[in-house]
């Protein structure tokens, strides 16, 4: 079990420090980006911006990065080693393709928070966004986490049968902008919406605030729905390609 994990992050170092010049760009990309929607957002009126904290929108942007990070660590890797030719290989690692999947997962994800922290530190500085301590902050990413792992595997489980969704997968993170801006102002009733939970649950934890007993629950509980509906497609459409010899084929 941990040899295949300390591989995963070899993999994840190599491919980082081989494409450097691409995940600087990328990083300093998000920051532009994440800096240009704030910056515009205050040079609204007061009327206008009366609505809008700069420390709410960022954290649930961040939110939104740790949800899209854990999608693609799965989604992305079943369509590119369906691509390469080696996805047929994965499934022949010890424990099969679905742990392999996990174990990436897990790595690619933690990247994914330390690359979301590199987003977040300097624009909270820049903008002065007060974070909350340090011990509070799993609590907000713990079942965000889950629940976004658990969707990767739906994903996944889509590009296993169908290979070549580019075009799918790009719709779902344009879809996912929009909503997590609108999570921005959360409402008690938008508790049950996916997703949701876990993102108020972060904000609470980066600013500091009180986090309620009945929204932790809330929000493990959607999180271990999400994971158990997840391992369920993957496990499933994974009998079905391997039954009608479609793993590795188009």
């Amino acid at each position: 079990m941990l040899w295949p994990l300390w591989s995963e992050f070899l993999l994840s170092w190599a491919r980082t420090r081989r494409y450097w010049f691409n995940t600087l760009a990328n990083l300093g990309g998000s920051l532009l980006y994440f800096y240009a929607i704030l910056l515009g957002f205050s040079r609204l009126t007061p009327e206008e911006a009366r609505f809008l904290d700069p420390g709410p929108l960022l954290l649930v942007f961040t939110a939104f990065n740790l949800t899209l990070f854990t999608f693609q660590s799965i989604a992305y890797t079943v369509q590119g080693e369906a691509q390469l030719g080696t996805l047929e290989h994965m499934a022949l690692a010890r424990g099969g393709l679905l742990r392999q999947l996990l174990l990436r997962a897990l790595v690619q994800s933690l990247f994914g928070v330390l690359w979301s922290l590199l987003v977040l530190l300097p624009l909270a500085l820049a903008f002065g966004v007060a974070l909350g301590p340090l011990a509070r902050w799993p609590l907000g990413f713990l079942p965000l986490f889950l629940a976004a792992l658990g969707f990767g595997l739906l994903m996944g489980a889509t590009a296993l049968y169908f290979k070549q969704v580019d075009e799918f997968f790009t719709i779902v993170q344009f879809l996912f902008l929009p909503y997590f801006f609108y999570l921005v102002r959360f409402e008690p009733w938008m508790a049950h919406l996916p997703f949701a939970p876990g993102a108020y649950l972060l904000r609470l934890a980066f600013t500091g605030e009180e986090v309620s007993p009945g929204l932790l629950l809330l929000a493990l509980v959607q999180a271990l729905l999400f994971l158990g509906a997840g391992l369920f497609a993957m496990a499933w459409v994974y009998a079905a390609v391997r039954r009608r010899g479609l793993l590795g084929r188009y």
